[in-house]
């Protein structure tokens, strides 16, 4: 069955209830991709027992922590390489490699390590070794991507094995989110090879990695674990979202998180070997614009994009409704979020409306005299396609340019775009709106990709950074999601829920709201006999 929480009652603590009944015809439609894709047989079950297989869809980009920017290497890396602290599910900070920490002052952070750690070669991990981690990626010529995250960092010292000492270059209230990287031992050269990383620090280290192929992940011998629980997991690349599906069905796959086609969710709820769970989820999609575009920078027509785009039917057709309608970039669950925000409900009249009084009046062709050229992946095609379609409604036509995801991403670094979607994983901290709309934070800087540019929300952001008082930075941030929705610098599309399909021998899963891997940690197998099983 489809274990999925009512969109009738409030998410926290809301009772798991089965899923609206959508599943004959959707088990219609799956059964016809299944069967196309019987021809390729799945393959016999091949990895040991007591393992655990992860089906993704691509190979990680980087097994360095202190390269890994893409999704799927983070979710890697977090699972091999521990960090001073980590976010928790609740989005709260705790300890990791640190036992404790402290802020004595507004700009100092200090850090003590739990005693006796050690990487998975056996050699000791202390305060040098996070010291070295930090220093490599401030380092200009190692090109660590994770350097702007860390740019507020003035100094990091190591008194002793034990204790860390951050100093940042001003009062600075995300600094916390520093201490998320992961570390490497001291010395450890730079470098993404396939044939060798860096000793692990955290709960598994490495043990195979074939591109394309596969990645294994044992446990790391210094680090205790309950003996019931996996010790490997073998993270298996599938690209074919179909065949995904079929590993699961038969029993080859234990566990696919957040990249299973919605269509296919019905099917597979009925299979008796397996359990499929939604929960809410914190990745945020978005449409941004390019004010380097004069058009673009009338706020009517960044307005009547908005009201013409009909977000809940395409969360019904694109996602079968496991995506939440978003107001801004923070989902509910987050601490700064706010819903006092100015919503666009789906209002063609009201798009109409605002586009001639834009001056964009509808000749006799039916059309008006706008064309903005919209940058997407092959994969996001068809959401282009359904915004091209509810454009059309209101005369504005959207011409769709499809490329692979380095082209269209070096597009949308070079500002070559008019709209583009995306999405952001894992937001903890507000912080990252300082990141996409600051005036400074174009790239390579930061995210501002479109060109946005608000004195006042400059000011805002840069208060929310410096305010360390919770309840005074997040009101602060109350007026940064208002004004961000009143400007119009992306159009919010959906929160899109995390689901999870599992054999049902896999027990002790609970999914982060930011899709994190980290509970595979937790997760044991129990037998073919264990009336847990059913």
């Amino acid at each position: 069955m489809i274990e999925t929480k009512s969109r009738q009652v409030a998410w926290p603590g809301a009772t798991y209830v089965p899923a609206r009944p959508r599943v004959a015809a959707v088990c219609a439609a799956a059964l016809a991709l299944l069967v196309a894709a019987g021809c390729h047989r799945v393959p016999a079950r091949r990895v040991p027992t007591g393992s655990l297989q992860v089906d993704i869809e691509t190979s990680p980009i980087a097994l360095d922590p202190r390269f890994d920017t893409d999704a799927i290497s983070a979710r890697i890396d977090e699972l091999v390489y521990a960090s001073l602290v980590r976010v928790d599910a609740h989005g709260s900070f705790v300890g990791e490699l640190a036992e404790s920490f402290e802020r004595p002052t507004p700009t100092t952070i200090i850090f003590h390590l739990r005693r006796g750690l050690r990487f998975a070669d056996g050699r000791p991990l202390t305060a040098r070794d996070v010291k070295y981690t930090y220093d490599s990626v401030l380092d200009p010529a190692t090109r660590s991507p994770k350097r702007a995250g860390v740019e507020a960092l003035a100094s990091i010292a190591a008194p002793d094995d034990a204790t860390v000492l951050m100093t940042t270059t001003r009062p600075y209230a995300p600094a916390l989110e520093m201490g998320t990287l992961g570390v490497v031992p001291y010395g450890t050269p730079a470098g993404k090879a396939e044939t060798r990383w860096p000793a692990a620090s955290g709960r598994f280290r490495i043990r195979s990695f074939a591109r394309d192929e596969a990645i294994t992940l044992e446990r790391n011998p210094y680090r205790a674990f309950t003996p019931n629980r996996i010790a490997e997991i073998v993270f298996k690349i599938v690209p074919d979202p179909t065949v995904r599906a079929l590993e699961l069905a038969e029993g080859v796959c234990d566990l696919a998180e957040n990249n299973i086609q919605p269509d296919l969710l019905g099917y597979l709820g009925m299979r008796p070997n397996l359990a499929i769970e939604v929960t809410p989820g914190t990745t945020y999609f978005y449409l941004a614009f390019n004010f380097r575009n004069p058009h673009l920078r009338d706020l009517r027509l960044r307005r009547a994009i908005a009201y013409a785009i009909n977000r809940r039917a395409l969360i019904g057709s694109l996602y079968k409704g496991t995506a939440r309608v978003a107001s801004g970039m923070l989902a509910p669950e987050n601490w700064a979020y706010t819903a006092h925000v100015t919503q666009y409900h789906y209002d063609p009249f009201k798009a109409s409306r605002l586009l001639d009084e834009a001056g964009y009046t509808i000749g006799s062709d039916g059309t008006r005299p706008l064309s903005l050229v919209y940058k997407t992946t092959p994969e996001g095609r068809r959401l282009g396609e359904a915004i091209q379609g509810m454009l059309k409604q209101i005369g504005v036509h959207l011409d769709i340019r499809t490329n692979e995801f380095a082209t269209f991403y070096g597009d949308i670094q070079r500002g070559n775009f008019d709209l583009f979607p995306l999405q952001w994983v894992g937001i903890n901290d507000p912080h990252q709106y300082f990141l996409v709309f600051d005036s400074r934070m174009a790239p390579p800087a930061g995210n501002n990709r479109g060109g946005y540019s608000n004195p006042a929300m400059d000011r805002l952001l840069e208060a929310g950074d410096a305010t360390l008082d919770p309840q005074a930075r997040r009101q602060i941030y109350a007026r940064v999601q208002q004004l961000a929705a009143d400007d119009l610098p992306y159009v919010s599309l959906w929160w899109v829920d995390n689901v999870v399909v599992r054999n049902r021998r896999v027990r002790g899963f609970k999914p982060y709201p930011n899709g994190s891997l980290r509970s595979l940690d937790a997760v044991t197998l129990v037998p073919a006999s264990d009336p847990r099983r059913r």
